[in-house]
């Protein structure tokens, strides 16, 4: 299923019907990643044929770094798998190890922006953030407005959707689906 990119009428809409709401990561934002890769590979390449010693180490050490990214990007690009899935359930992230994070465990769904980067940033309890680090993931904290300190989870990025528009969403999900 191709999910639409901004319309939250339509996401609510297929959640209403029990079925899941898959976000897949940006095809485009990963064939730009893969192409920066080759180009660095590239670089590396050249420096690991220059002349000093120095040279040579610095640009083996690109071309092994970036060629572990073009791995990862070809990868992404044709695994078709939803790196988030939202369902009645919870939301379902390639980047929780204990599965499906559910919305009695959200406290709050905001967007967090750093330099041009807009991520969303989910508060999770502490229950919840026991489970996912018990699980092998690594939980943050994050710092609120009054000075309380947060666990959280960070959607994947790159995703083929409007951040705004997901992260309003999800909000009005987990408060619809909190308070019943």
């Amino acid at each position: 299923m191709a999910t639409p990119k901004k319309d939250v009428d339509a996401w609510a809409a297929t959640l209403a019907q029990g079925q899941s709401v898959p976000f897949l990561f940006s095809r485009g934002k990963t064939i730009g990643l893969i192409i920066a890769c080759v180009i660095f590979i590239l670089i590396g390449l050249a420096m690991a044929f220059g002349g000093s010693i120095m040279w040579m180490i610095i640009g083996g050490i690109a071309v092994v770094f970036f060629l572990l990214g073009l791995i990862v990007m070809v990868r992404r690009l044709f695994a078709r798998t939803p790196a988030l899935m939202v369902s009645s359930e919870g939301i379902t992230m390639k980047t929780a190890k204990a599965g499906v994070v559910p919305w009695s465990q959200l406290v709050d769904v905001r967007a967090v922006k750093q330099n041009s980067n807009v991520f969303i940033e989910l508060v999770i309890t502490d229950q919840e953030a026991e489970r996912q680090a018990a699980a092998g993931l690594g939980v943050a904290t994050s710092t609120s407005d009054d000075g309380a300190e947060e666990k959280v989870l960070w959607a994947p990025n790159g995703l083929a959707v409007s951040k705004p528009e997901l992260c309003y969403w999800l909000d009005q999900e987990r408060k619809a689906r909190t308070s019943v």
